[in-house]
């Protein structure tokens, strides 16, 4: 039922925005110069708009995180003839409530200028003719995108984004407790090393014991081992099919069963799930002695209002595979886009333009999908801001994010949250164990390839 009401919905959506299109009078960067009597824009540095608009970004990221507090102003002062105003989508910051906010607003006309998108939710809303094209607006800028950001944007042949934060996947690690442990942060490692780290790690019994490792229910870490590959590093493989039957994600299964249950130096599975177990409380609570996470947490690392930091953290790049020279990590940028019906596309433009080169650094919150970034700048900026940065190891965070190699990033399918999460139920069965690792593998691939499917006539 759920799937007919979503299908019905974009249904309703993509006639929506294709009357709206019909009669837009071929505004679109896609079939005319954009913005034919305003300034070019140029990153940022001149005024592109001449007349006084008025812009929004809908979003689901709180000021709180993203800092559009101090971001926002020092792009009005650049363009003093473009007012931009927050939409914040969810106060809460979830972002499928504002996904599904999104697409209510997009199928009611409402106004929209900018959308701010997570890494799974861009191709969809392209394919159904929500954002503008921006080959136009680029060609104007005198610019080659591969020269200036580090991901491909393009679907189905088309720039409908610009990047703006790149997440990559480190490990946290408590100094104190490798200090306690004798052993040195990682610089070098493999799974096989994480795992022995986790078991040094681990210590004492009962509800206070603390685990060498915290392995979260998300489907990534489902996963982790699929992560350390330069290339089809998930579910799916870069061309949108099944990649359940490549062995790391048995041997990544396997590795997580035998450290809840065997070696138990990571923390059980029923617990995770009965118990709602959070990453932050378990890490900083000092329950977990590691923490492979998204660098989203350098910011947090320094401690919150909610949980402070109590001790230093290190980080070590994610372990590498066996044989492999380099350590890689899969990025989740997240995108910034022109709406399709906005009647400002060229002052849209020239934000998310300015905001996905120098702008995202004013906030120092989140590391740069533009190529032009200075990372060890850009850690300084991050770890200046963090509530008590003495608790952060900066060499080797800096160590960690020169040393990490991008996976290749191809846009992730209109599909591709619905394939990660019908992994989970399986993946459970197994690690819980109610199903065996072969029976698993098979089970996750027929059910991605049912996703797969049932996706292809949309």
């Amino acid at each position: 039922m759920k799937k007919r009401k979503l299908s019905a919905m974009l249904l309703s959506l993509t006639l929506v925005l294709a009357v709206t299109a019909c009669g837009s009078g071929g505004n679109s960067a896609s079939n005319s110069k954009p913005g034919a009597t305003d300034a070019t824009p140029d990153a940022g540095n001149k005024p592109a708009v001449k007349e006084q608009v008025t812009l929004k970004i809908s979003t689901w990221q709180t000021d709180a995180k993203a800092k559009w507090s101090s971001i926002i102003p020092e792009f009005e002062k650049k363009h003093p003839n473009i007012k931009v105003e927050l939409d914040l989508l969810n106060e809460k910051g979830d972002s499928v409530a504002s996904m599904q906010k999104l697409d209510l607003m997009a199928a009611s006309n409402d106004p929209l200028d900018i959308i701010e998108l997570p890494y799974t939710n861009y191709s969809q809303r392209a394919d159904i003719g929500l954002l503008e094209p921006l080959e136009g607006f680029i060609e104007k800028d005198g610019y080659k995108y591969e020269d200036e950001y580090l991901v491909d944007t393009k679907v189905n042949g088309t720039i409908y984004a610009l990047p703006s934060s790149m997440q990559r996947w480190f490990v946290l690690l408590n100094k104190d407790m490798l200090d306690e442990a004798g052993l040195p942060v990682p610089t070098d490692w493999t799974w096989k090393e994480f795992e022995d780290y986790a078991l040094k790690l681990t210590a004492g019994e009962g509800a206070t014991k603390r685990y060498g490792a915290y392995l979260h229910n998300w489907p990534d870490y489902f996963q982790l081992q699929l992560m350390s590959k330069a290339s089809n590093n998930t579910f799916l493989k870069a061309d949108g099919t099944s990649n359940a039957t490549e062995p790391l994600l048995k041997t990544n299964l396997e590795m997580m069963k035998k450290m809840m249950y065997e070696d138990k130096s990571a923390s059980m599975y029923e617990d995770i799930i009965s118990q709602k177990l959070a990453y932050r409380n378990q890490y900083f609570n000092k329950l977990a002695a590691m923490l492979p996470m998204g660098d989203w947490m350098v910011a947090e690392s320094g401690g919150t209002d909610a949980i402070p930091a109590t001790f230093v953290t290190a980080f070590a790049p994610l372990p590498k595979l066996e044989g492999e020279t380099h350590h890689y990590s899969p990025v989740q940028p997240t995108y910034m886009s022109v709406a399709a019906k906005s009647k400002n596309k060229e002052a849209a433009y020239t934000f998310i333009r300015w905001y996905t080169s120098e702008g995202l650094e004013i906030g120092g919150r989140v590391f740069s999908g533009w190529a032009k970034s200075d990372t060890g700048k850009l850690v300084d900026t991050i770890v200046a801001g963090t509530k008590d940065s003495s608790k952060i190891d900066v060499a080797s965070l800096k160590y960690t994010m020169e040393n990490t190699t991008p996976g290749d990033a191809p846009v992730p399918a209109k599909y591709a949250d619905e394939a990660k999460n019908v992994v989970i139920p399986e993946a459970e069965l197994y690690i819980l164990g109610k199903q065996d690792v072969d029976k698993t593998i098979t089970s996750i691939d027929n059910k991605i390839a049912e996703v797969i499917k049932n996706n292809s006539g949309n």
